[in-house]
């Protein structure tokens, strides 16, 4: 197990309603993406799915318990733990964000292959939730000729459907600072630790069984019969650039993001 609590904070409540003093513990899980979630897809136009790669900058991923919290304790969390979350609160079904890792990051979601993202401290209790924010990918990010430079995310693939075989990639550029707000993670977080927490993206969405892809003709999409389409929104091609803004809209949804035990 790779994590370790990091003591007992006290505070002392100073209202009518709660006098006593509340025990705050803290513990610190290891964050880390991997390729579990890329698993081949079948979409609503009968094209059979092999995602290779998902890189996604991000930004200040949170969590958030169940259920309500003290509203003075609330705030104090905020401004002593997890200050980020003060400026964006992130609240899902009455949830309270009471774990971080700030920071800017490369997420890699890569078939085969597993990276660490950092350390995050959480308080103990019972999740339900999680957020990040859209971010670009910098130079510290990616090389100065990758296509990733300056975008959000970078989706490469496989579309197979009558024996055609088409090679893809997407390339999508969120609004700066887009929040995505309620990526389930439901965990029972307790002092002696659980990890590592993996951050995975989804190419099907385990509830409502849509995929990441429905919607994109990619027969269609390839002008020049080579075999090979680029997915661009700044794309001239009108019908490429609808089809990037259907992906986004997709990804910048939770529905295809989750947290869980490694």
């Amino acid at each position: 197990m790779r994590s370790s609590w990091l003591g007992v904070c006290c505070l002392l409540v100073g209202t009518s309603a709660c006098s006593q003093a509340v025990e705050v513990e803290r513990v610190e899980l290891l964050v880390v993406t991997d390729g579990e979630g890329l698993a081949p897809i079948t979409t609503d136009l009968g094209y059979e799915i092999e995602l290779s790669s998902g890189l996604v900058a991000a930004k200040d991923l949170q969590f958030a318990i169940a259920g309500d919290v003290h509203a003075s304790f609330g705030e104090w969390l905020s401004d002593a733990l997890v200050p980020q979350a003060h400026a964006h609160p992130g609240h899902f079904q009455a949830g309270e964000v009471t774990g971080e890792l700030a920071g800017h990051f490369l997420l890699r979601f890569l078939a085969g292959e597993e990276h660490e993202v950092g350390m995050a401290t959480l308080l103990v209790g019972k999740y339900q939730s999680a957020n990040l924010t859209f971010a670009r990918a910098g130079e510290a990010d990616v090389e100065q000729d990758h296509p990733l430079l300056g975008h959000t995310a970078l989706l490469s693939g496989r579309a197979t459907r009558d024996g055609n075989t088409i090679g893809f990639t997407v390339s999508i550029d969120s609004p700066l600072d887009r929040q995505l707000i309620g990526i389930p993670f439901a965990v029972d977080v307790t002092r002696s630790g659980r990890g590592p927490l993996a951050l995975r993206l989804l190419t099907r969405d385990p509830l409502e069984n849509d995929t990441l892809f429905d919607g994109i003709d990619f027969s269609q999409l390839d002008f020049d019969g080579d075999g090979r389409v680029d997915i661009e929104q700044a794309s001239p091609e009108a019908a490429s650039a609808a089809a990037c803004n259907t992906v986004r809209r997709v990804l910048q949804t939770h529905d295809h993001f989750r947290v869980q035990p490694q």
